[in-house]
Order: C-alpha cells, then structure tokens, then sequence
C-alpha cells in the first residue's frame, strides 16, 4: 500500500520537511534544514536512525538561500564530511542554485581587479548567514554561531553530486522540468525560471554596488561564498504596513478575503525551487517561499485550467499574504494544508491567507496543519468558526510523521 510520511520539522520561523515514501522501495527526500537548532535537535537523530537502518537521503532540496531554510544544511554538511564517507547519511544528490548556476561564464579563477573590491568581498564574507532569532515580548536574542562557510563550498568540498539531474547546471524550468527520482517519485517543476534567477543575480549585482564594488561580476569561486552571505540578509521589498499582526486584527473571516492582493517581490523568495511531488496515486505541493504569479501559471501548463486536487499542499513562505494568492486558490485545494513556522519575527502566518483557504466552499474537511501554537493556530481554533467553515486545526509535535 501506498504511504507517504511528511514530517514537518519544529524549524523556528523556517522550513524542514523529511518526506518518505513507502511503496516499491524506500525514497526520502529531504526540503530544506531550517536553522542550526533544527538539525541539531530534530534532524540529526532522526538521520542517524535511518542511517543505522541502513536508509539514504535520495535527495535533498534546498529551495533558496534564506537562512531560515538552509542553515541546518551548513551544519549536517558540515558533520557528514565527503559524501563518499558519510558521517551522517548518505546523500545521493543535492539540489541548491549558487552563484556559479546563476553566472554562465566559466570564470573559476577571475581575479578582482582593486584591493577595494577585494576588502568588500572579505567583509561580506565574514557577515556569514543571519543567526536564529529568539524573540518575546521580553526580550530578543541570537542564537547560534554565525556560519563562515557557503553551502555551496561544502557541497563541492565534500564531492556531493550537486544538481546533478539538471547536468550540473541551474534548476530551473527552462533547463529541466520533470525529474525521476528512483522508480517511485516523479518531481514536476513549477519555479524558478531564468527570469526568477535573473532577478536574483540582478539584485545581488545592485547591493554589492551600493557597498562600493567595482570589478566585474564574474568568477564562479570567487563569489559563492559572498553571493550567499550577502542574499541571506535580503530583506523583504513589501510595504511595512503590509504585514499584518493578528493581535490588531480581530476582522471578520469574511472582511479578510475582500482585501486587496499585492504579491510578495523578494528576489530570493522568487528564486525558490517550487514543485509537484508525484507517486502512482497522490500528488503534494511544495510551494518553498515562491511567488503565486508562476505557480499558477505553470499548476496551469500541467493540469489545465480546473481546480487541481492535492493529497496535501506546503503553504509558500510560511503563510505570508502576499504569496498565496486568490488566482492560486481558485486552481488548487486539498485535505491538507502545511503552514510552517513559530510566528515569530515576521508574525506568520497571516490570518488573511488562511481565511481565503478556508472561505471557500467545499464538502471535503480541510486540516489546516501546524508544527507550533501560534496566534493564528489559537485564533482558527475556534469551535464556531470551525464547524462554520469546514475545517480543523491540528498541532504536529516535534517532527511527528502526517500520514498522507
């Protein structure tokens, strides 16, 4: 019989899922790594179990360089060593765009042209990713060691097949957009495409500008390092105003899905890696923290213009509301809605993305699922609102496996 374990890792404000899929064989898969606390306290033994079971990594996503998704990964690459001695588990490939997949030129050993540019890079490079914040009404706090080296250098130190079913070169939707991973698992690629990653390389050439730098942007090696450091810390270009606190907004379900729409700019939310996870029987959506605008249009490519039913749907950037949008929702639905996050430091999920999944009409009962108590988990969990809308709340504990 057919099953698929999706454990949504306790991440913080980020992102980790173990996917397993029982069928013919066993095929894990792994989206993102969350923050250095995550591998550390939930990933790291669950890995060493499989491992002592003799289990893979058959693949691990990492859908973008923000540090609240591929933190975790520094460290567990950091530990596994080279992938043909593996401390940790095996990893069969990696998925993960750096600079060198953003830049077509084969320029390995460019040189910088002024010690100036030289200086900048070195600083950028000593930032490494944003820690962990720890935040309450009392206090707010880094945690963790500042990381100093890219996941790009640790991906190509410890010899790991990196992109491997993309020939080595940039995932994207131009290049490659329906993968076979073992004899179980088809991956329909949904984002991003050469435009998306354009639009990163762009932003990341127009930072390193203001601080300065003058050289030629060119040189794979040269720049994985900073290109990573320096996007990681990249911040949102929506509105302040835009974000809204479910403790200033008690508004009626039905008020929420009549506010206006704006969708989300981040360059490097856009560079996400978005897709279909196909078995024989079921399909899931992961949708990382990618912009609606493409995966509507590409949902729509595959599927054609009816509503698409999904085993189980991963909610993009934890919730926000200017990445799920009413277009979205008018082609897609399920069962069973992922939403990952603490709600702290951004205040996610917002309460008008949830409201504009659950106000539609269905017969079907929709689980809107958790892997913390946050404002809105308390606020949606509510009898009368519950019953009025079909839905219910569930609260996933410390990994747990969700059976679809």
């Amino acid at each position: 019989m057919e099953q698929i374990a999706i454990s949504m890792m306790p991440a913080s404000y980020g992102d980790s899922f173990l996917i397993s899929c029982k069928n013919l064989s066993d095929t894990n898969i792994l989206i993102d790594t969350g923050f250095i606390s995550t591998y550390t306290n939930y990933l790291k033994p669950r890995l060493l179990k499989m491992n002592k079971a003799g289990k893979s990594l058959d693949l691990m996503i990492i859908t973008h360089i923000d540090a609240d998704h591929i933190s975790g990964a520094l460290k567990l690459l950091q530990e596994n060593g080279f992938s043909s001695d593996s401390k940790i588990i095996n990893i069969k490939e990696i998925w993960h765009n750096s600079y060198r997949h953003l830049h077509k030129k084969d320029l390995e050993n460019a040189e910088i042209e002024n010690e100036i540019d030289k200086n900048i890079i070195k600083d950028i490079n000593k930032m490494g990713y944003p820690t962990e914040i720890i935040i309450n009404k009392d206090f707010k706090k880094d945690i963790g060691a500042k990381q100093g080296s890219s996941l790009a250098a640790l991906i190509k130190h410890g010899g790991y097949a990196w992109n491997s079913s993309f020939g080595g070169e940039s995932i994207n939707i131009e290049n490659k957009n329906v993968i076979d991973i073992g004899k179980e698992i088809r991956i329909r690629l949904l984002s991003p495409d050469v435009d998306k990653l354009n639009s990163l390389e762009e932003y990341w050439k127009k930072e390193l500008r203001k601080l300065g730098f003058k050289s030629k942007l060119d040189g794979k090696a040269l720049f994985d390092d900073a290109f990573e450091f320096l996007m990681a810390y990249e911040k949102t270009l929506i509105p302040k105003d835009f974000q809204q606190n479910i403790s200033s907004s008690k508004k009626e379900i039905e008020s929420l899905v009549k506010e206006g729409f704006i969708e989300d700019n981040s360059p490097t939310n856009g560079s996400s890696i978005a897709f279909v996870l196909e078995t024989k029987n079921k399909k899931i959506l992961f949708l990382a923290d990618s912009h609606p605008s493409i995966i509507t249009k590409e949902l729509k490519k595959i599927y054609g213009n009816n509503l698409i039913w999904f085993d189980a749907i991963k909610i993009s950037h934890h919730g926000s509301k200017g990445n799920t949008s009413p277009e979205l929702l008018e082609i897609i639905d399920s069962n069973n809605f992922f939403i990952s996050t603490n709600g702290m430091k951004f205040n996610h999920p917002d309460l008008v993305t949830l409201s504009r999944i659950i106000y539609r009409k269905t017969d079907r009962t929709r689980n809107i699922i958790f892997n913390f108590d946050t404002a809105v988990s308390d606020y949606l969990n509510q009898k009368v609102l519950a019953e009025k809308y079909n839905y219910k709340v569930k609260v996933l504990r410390e990994g747990e496996n969700y059976y679809i």
